[in-house]
Order: structure tokens, then C-alpha cells, then sequence
């Protein structure tokens, strides 16, 4: 009897596990879902053309990490929220920024234009499944920078959505803009804005469209 008890308390806990997994999916689209909002990540970008307005190495660093705080701090500007079309977003940037700082930056700039598309969605799951989400669960949301390109006149982004507790991608999404605006942060802070406007306009509902099963 004790046997048969356990054995039905472990199939009710994997049925649970089960439906709370089907569920997920659909509730990246749910205006009352908690998302938290974990940055910009750089771990597989490139930058191509304008080395020299990057400065050295630890300038590249701390424009990531002003990338990163630029978002949260101008948080009208960049409306991550209304992009995914939530009243609000946790914020848990520190776990890009603590990423990017440990990044090798040996080879993140290149002059070659067929550097600019090279990604596969199994290159961004990659990245994901290696992540320290430092204790967060639930739904993630985060940036992968592709690429910086001055060369092809435009940044490159995958919108990222992550089962943080199994570390595993919802799905990603690749998305260009333009840069704009003076200083290499703010250049590259408007491909960021742009993408946003995209997503706010038409893209999130598109993504609907595309994933969401009732």
C-alpha cells in the first residue's frame, strides 16, 4: 500500500512537471506573466569595422556593462516591458554583465562583411545552456548580440526567450536595426532602441502568432 502511495505521489509530481512545462510557452504571452529581463549578451558577437572608437580592451568592457545600465537607467527610452507587451519586467542584468566581463575579446572584431550573419539558432542555445542565471527561474528574456556592423550599416540581434531552470531556449528570433546617435554607446544603444520599436510594433504579435498554442 505504502509502495503503491509513493508511486502515485511521484506521478502527480511528474504530471505537474509535465503540465507546468506545456504551459510556459503560452505564458510568455500571458500580460500577467513575470519575465526577467537578463541583458545584452556578447558571448558569441562580433564588431566589424570602427576598432579604433573602441578604445583598449577594458574600454570595450566597460561600454558592454554601459550598454547593459544604459538600458535600465532609460528605461522610458528602452520600454523592454512594452516590447513583450508586460506591465512591468524583473530586471536581473548582472547576469550578462558578470558573463561579459569574463568574455576572451581576442577576437571579436573583424573587418570581414561575411562575419556579419553567422549564427544558427544551436549557436544561440549553446550559449544559453552554459549561463550561471545566478538563481533566477522562470522565464528569461535576453539579447544576443550577433553583430556590431559599421561595414553592413546595422546591428544584429536574437531575441532570446529562456527556461532559466532548465536552461534551455523557449525560442530566439533574429531581428537587425540600424545604429544611431553620437559616441560608439549611443550608436549602438539606438540598433538597441530600434529593435525594441520593432518587437512593440509588430514583431511580439507576430511571435504570437507563430508559437503560441492554446
Amino acid at each position: 500500500m505504502l509502495i503503491k502511495k509513493i508511486a502515485l505521489t511521484l506521478y502527480l509530481i511528474m504530471l505537474v512537471s509535465i503540465l507546468t512545462t506545456a504551459q510556459d510557452m503560452r505564458d510568455i504571452f500571458d500580460r500577467k506573466t513575470s519575465i526577467t529581463w537578463l541583458g545584452l549578451d556578447f558571448t558569441g558577437a562580433k564588431f566589424i569595422g570602427d576598432r579604433e572608437k573602441f578604445g583598449s580592451e577594458s574600454d570595450i568592457r566597460n561600454t558592454m556593462e554601459a550598454w547593459n545600465n544604459l538600458l535600465i537607467k532609460e528605461a522610458d527610452k528602452y520600454d523592454i516591458a512594452a516590447a513583450i507587451q508586460k506591465v512591468k519586467v524583473e530586471n536581473a542584468i548582472q547576469v550578462t554583465i558578470d558573463n561579459n566581463a569574463q568574455l576572451d575579446l581576442s577576437e571579436i572584431f573583424s573587418e570581414n562583411s561575411k562575419d556579419h550573419l553567422r549564427l544558427k539558432p544551436e549557436h544561440i542555445a549553446e550559449i544559453i545552456s552554459s549561463y550561471d542565471y545566478q538563481g533566477k527561474s522562470g522565464i528569461g528574456l535576453m539579447f544576443n548580440v550577433e553583430t556590431f556592423s559599421k561595414t553592413n550599416g546595422e546591428g544584429v540581434v536574437w531575441v532570446t526567450f529562456i527556461n532559466m531552470d532548465s536552461r534551455e531556449v523557449f525560442f530566439t528570433e533574429r531581428l537587425t536595426a540600424p545604429p544611431g546617435g553620437f559616441g560608439i554607446r549611443n550608436y549602438w544603444a539606438g540598433c538597441i532602441k530600434s529593435i525594441l520599436e520593432k518587437m512593440t510594433k509588430k514583431e511580439f504579435e507576430m511571435w504570437r502568432k507563430k508559437y503560441y498554442r492554446p
